[in-house]
């Protein structure tokens, strides 16, 4: 991955710019900010900008995300797709998302295939420190809280109104099946293969198994932002949202996997990680209640798709673990590849002997979210 000069950024990006955006004369960039390597999925920087357009002077910050192409901890992950997706929804206008600017996909400007959004302020229910413990969230009265997940939620569950046919038809994925669940379900499988390399993974076989064999046959066919969580959404500092942001597992599927997906982080960051949930934020219950009336339509087969979305959260957990592997913070022969808080979710919802916990999780976790001692 090659190192970027503040000096390199900005002539490279001052040609790009002004060959992406025609409308914009005498571009000036400044980065504000190039520490590389801090993200998990990508490298992002940001970059201050001056320019001049029909309606005069203007200044943003704009946010550059680079792919890194090794290490890969979403398999398929692709720059392509979240930009086509940012793009799409942006030009929507109906769902809070970034500016959209553009996206490269060579290597020659700034070493890696990148995409540029403009800067959107706010506060996200930051995932470290865990967001029930410290952070914006705390300052808030239970009222507030409250409010603030109720627009998040309502926020994703408007995309259960939008018609895949109607610009996302890119989301299609022909080699892994039919639109809809038979599509995510075969885009799960191929993933499960290319993580497994041959190893034993017992409790993510089993989920895979179980995820395929029991299909619901009534699924719809929904545009899914893919990782609702509190951290990918920026909220103003009135608890109404700003953006939703990381569309890097946008797909075609039922929209109940949107749901399934913010309530099980809900938990993983509550229950699971030993932690009292903030008073004031909507129960499971009340999250589904908030969802449907946003969504306009019922929330079926939930036990299905939480196995689903914990399935692909363990999915996530196989690459963070050969990442850091491959990077030494840990051994190969750490157990933690079959025994952490994702596949003893598995276990418990498909009967199977559940993982105890030991130093080889602590030693895994510590570079991904705090972990409580008591929890571990």
């Amino acid at each position: 991955m090659e190192f970027l000069t503040p000096e390199r950024i900005t002539t490279q990006l001052q040609g790009w710019l002004a060959n992406e955006k025609p409308d914009w004369r005498d571009i000036v960039v400044r980065p504000l900010n190039v520490t590389l390597g801090a993200g998990f999925s990508a490298d992002i920087f940001f970059v201050d900008v001056d320019y001049v357009d029909s309606a005069g002077t203007q200044n943003q910050t704009l946010v550059v995300r680079r792919q890194p192409m090794d290490l890969e901890v979403v398999f398929g992950s692709s720059l392509a797709l979240q930009g086509k997706m940012m793009a799409a929804l942006y030009a929507r206008g109906d769902l809070p998302v970034p500016p959209w600017i553009g996206m490269y996909l060579e290597s020659d400007i700034l070493g890696l295939p990148f995409l540029v959004m403009g800067k959107v302020e706010g506060e996200c229910a930051r995932q470290k420190p865990n967001y029930n413990l410290d952070g914006w969230l705390v300052e808030m009265t239970p009222d507030q809280r409250r409010a603030s997940f109720t627009n998040a939620i309502s926020a994703f569950a408007s995309m259960a109104t939008i018609d895949w046919r109607d610009g996302f038809d890119f989301l299609a994925q022909p080699e892994n099946g039919q639109p809809g669940l038979d599509q995510y379900v075969g885009a799960l499988e191929a993933w499960h293969r290319a993580a497994g390399r041959g190893r034993s993974m017992p409790i993510v076989d089993a989920a895979m198994a179980y995820v395929r064999a029991n299909m619901p046959d009534d699924a719809g066919v929904n545009v899914l932002w893919g990782d609702p969580t509190p951290s990918n959404v920026m909220f103003a500092p009135d608890g109404s949202v700003n953006a939703l942001i990381d569309w890097e597992l946008a797909a075609l599927g039922p929209a109940e996997l949107d749901l399934a997906w913010w309530l099980y982080f809900d938990d993983l960051f509550g229950r699971r990680f030993g932690v009292t949930r903030l008073e004031g934020l909507p129960s499971r219950d009340e999250t589904v209640a908030i969802w449907e009336a946003a969504s306009g339509q019922k929330a079926r087969h939930l036990d299905y798709y939480d196995i689903v979305a914990a399935l692909r959260m363990a999915l996530v957990a196989v690459g963070a673990f050969d990442r850091q592997v491959g990077i030494g913070n840990i051994p190969a022969t750490n157990k933690s590849l079959n025994d952490n808080f994702m596949t003893q979710y598995l276990a418990e919802k498909l009967g199977l002997p559940v993982p105890q916990f030991g130093p080889d999780f602590v030693a895994f976790m510590k570079n991904l979210t705090p972990v409580e001692e008591d929890a571990a």
